[in-house]
């Protein structure tokens, strides 16, 4: 039993023994102390989770998620809010490296430079890819094939984008998805409509009207999240143009405000929960001194009422 809930069963105990144990420990209610194991081992049975924006609700869930398998690895998880590279976010990093803490998952947040030394805590990151760091990403390429192939399906070649105003790889990897489906169509990237947007609401209906107001305005967009879709809707409807009927709008993520929004949000589905345990999982076997394979999680095209034929014409 100790060897399935310390998280060292594999390739010591089967697989099916190991799953009877788990439901055996939930059904009575077992749950490890963290802190008599750290007296044990010596370790500190804590990881930290590294995010760039605390606020938002893609990053809440995926804790839910690493937060759980933590757990049934006897471990604890410590969240941390970056906010895109402040001050306080590097401070809170270096504290708990200098304390208790067994290792770091980084969710579309840059690691220190201190933690790429030797002997610093082992890394994971979740959304990001460096050299030498294991990651858990989300499929993002097909993702983003399979949303705008829906578009170019629905006639839009006029397909404009709703970028994040921050960077990093998932949202790079979009945009060289976009421009590549634009290319192939023959159609300039750089003629079509662009904007970028912070994450909150005043942001966001700010570059939907921009994005409205461009000369060469686009009869779909594509949005980098959810919250930047839902900012853009607020401006079509402000606007008087009719979603789907003028505008067809898809984002990403599949948060629940893709089914509050009018018209319910064509979007990109993701599992975050699963990406928050495979990024631990990932850390586990670091701390364990295994070297894992980095982990790529499926998405799938989710289609609701944003989208529909392009107006005409105007799609050319």
């Amino acid at each position: 039993m100790s060897l399935v809930l310390s998280g060292k069963a594999p390739g010591r105990v089967s697989e099916a023994t190991a799953d009877a144990v788990r439901r055996a420990a939930r059904d009575l209610g077992y749950r490890p102390n963290a802190a008599a194991r750290a007296l044990r081992s010596g370790t500190a049975a804590a990881v930290g989770l590294v995010v760039s924006d605390v606020t938002h609700p893609f990053f809440g869930r995926t804790l839910r998620g690493a937060q759980r398998a933590a757990w049934e690895a006897g471990h604890i998880v410590v969240l941390i809010d970056d906010f895109y590279g402040a001050a306080w976010g590097d401070g809170s990093v270096e504290a708990l490296r200098a304390g208790a803490i067994d290792g770091f998952l980084f969710f579309a947040a840059d690691p220190p430079a201190s933690l790429r030394r030797k002997g610093a805590p082992p890394i994971v990151l979740i959304e990001g890819e460096q050299a030498r760091l294991p990651h858990a990403r989300l499929d993002v390429d097909t993702a983003t094939d399979a949303a705008l192939a829906h578009l170019r399906e629905l006639g839009h070649r006029r397909i404009g984008y709703l970028r994040s105003a921050v960077g990093g790889v998932t949202f790079d990897r979009r945009r060289a998805r976009w421009e590549a489906h634009l290319r192939a169509d023959g159609v300039d990237p750089g003629e079509q409509a662009v904007v970028s947007s912070a994450f909150d609401a005043r942001s966001t209906i700010a570059a939907g009207r921009e994005l409205l107001a461009h000369p060469r305005r686009p009869t779909a967009v594509l949005c980098d999240d959810d919250v930047l879709a839902a900012g853009l809707l607020a401006a079509a409807a402000r606007e008087g143009v009719d979603v789907p009927g003028e505008l067809s709008v898809v984002g990403f993520d599949d948060l629940d405000l893709a089914l509050l929004a009018t018209p319910p949000l064509t979007t990109v589905h993701f599992d975050p929960e699963a990406l928050g345990a495979a990024a631990f999982e990932l850390l586990h076997a670091r701390l364990q001194g295994r070297r894992p394979a980095n982990v790529v999680l499926p998405t799938r095209l989710v289609v609701r009422g944003s989208t529909g034929p392009a107006p005409g014409d105007a799609a050319r």
